[in-house]
């Protein structure tokens, strides 16, 4: 059997990864996208909530699930796309207040690694990654997140308690650590190789999507006239506007597993292949525009002051002119 490729698209949120995972993947007609329907495949929740020693011990059914999706395809080019592997840390859990999820993104990457072991033949590990201004990405998550949690709690309910808490309480705290493009990608790169490892710009996909689109295909060998052809009217969950920032979309079963899992845990209850939980997904509450946020000067000086030497060095190695487009940077 011929070595196959598989791409990870890793993240960030709030880079087009819904308008690519609905619209490009699943559809181009050299790609098996391993999440059709959102199917994960098993192994996935390990990464955001196992131990690595226990991941670990795991690995060799991981890797036997691996090399049977290969030698099921009839492509040799797999891809699968989770867009919170590099930042699941970002996303805080409601209850019984808002809390920082402990696990950080060089943790994923280094359990992710597991199942790919250098005796693998069947299978290398690409690994696709999309950044954003981390100010513009901050702003974003707040507004995906604002009425299944931060609307909740008097740390969070408005922007700028969202920023005291996570940057001033939480001096330490894992938001800081996700939006270290350079470190998060160092990381990558070591355990993957560098040649393995791509990097892409969401603000020059929205100036230039031609290009965008052709780099990444150039990476991928695959057609990029096909892909601009699948992408080229869509633009799915979008959240800015002249207004502000839209909160998502929900359909009714996500609303009911929110209350469901703060009430009543993580039981099952056996209806995700009936008709009425079908019909549930179907009814959709519509998301609001939040206003224009505003981040105060003290915590625009703490922001710049974190990331702006991880930009520059980032921007020079992947020649990504980071400065055009507005990131921090001397």
């Amino acid at each position: 059997m011929n070595n196959k490729e598989l791409f990870i698209h890793v993240g960030y949120p709030k880079t087009a990864t819904t308008t690519f995972q609905r619209f490009l993947y699943p559809r181009h007609s050299q790609l098996d996208y391993l999440r059709k329907n959102n199917a994960n495949i098993s192994f996935i929740n390990d990464l955001f909530f196992a131990r690595e020693n226990s991941f670990s011990r795991l690995s060799g059914i991981y890797i036997h699930e691996l090399e049977h999706l290969a030698q099921d395809s009839n492509k040799d080019k797999l891809l699968y796309s989770e867009e919170s592997l590099t930042s699941f840390s970002m996303f805080f859990r409601s209850t019984p207040a808002p809390c920082i999820s402990t696990i950080e993104p060089n943790s994923i990457a280094r359990k992710l690694k597991m199942c790919f072991p250098d005796t693998n033949q069947l299978l290398t590990p690409k690994i696709l990654i999309t950044i954003r201004r981390q100010d513009e990405l901050l702003k974003s998550m707040y507004a995906q997140v604002y009425n299944l949690v931060f609307k909740r709690f008097k740390q969070t309910n408005t922007f700028e308690r969202f920023l005291d808490y996570t940057f001033e309480q939480n001096p330490t705290g894992f938001i800081a650590d996700a939006l270290l493009f350079n470190e998060v990608i160092s990381n990558y790169e070591h355990l993957f190789g560098s040649e393995n490892v791509y990097v892409s710009v969401y603000e020059e996909l929205l100036q230039d999507k031609q290009k965008y689109v052709e780099k990444l295909c150039r990476f991928m060998g695959i057609d990029a006239n096909e892909a601009l052809t699948l992408i080229s009217e869509h633009y799915a969950n979008k959240k800015g506007s002249t207004s502000g920032y839209h909160t998502d979309d929900r359909n009714l079963i996500e609303l009911l597993s929110h209350h469901k899992n703060k009430y009543l845990g993580h039981r099952h209850f056996g209806l995700a292949d009936t008709g009425l939980y079908k019909w549930l997904q179907r009814i959709y509450i519509p998301g609001r525009t939040l206003p224009k946020f505003y981040i105060p000067t003290p915590h625009r000086h703490h922001i710049q002051q974190l990331y702006t030497k991880g930009n520059q060095t980032l921007s020079e190695r992947y020649h990504l002119d980071l400065g055009r487009y507005g990131y921090y940077f001397d």
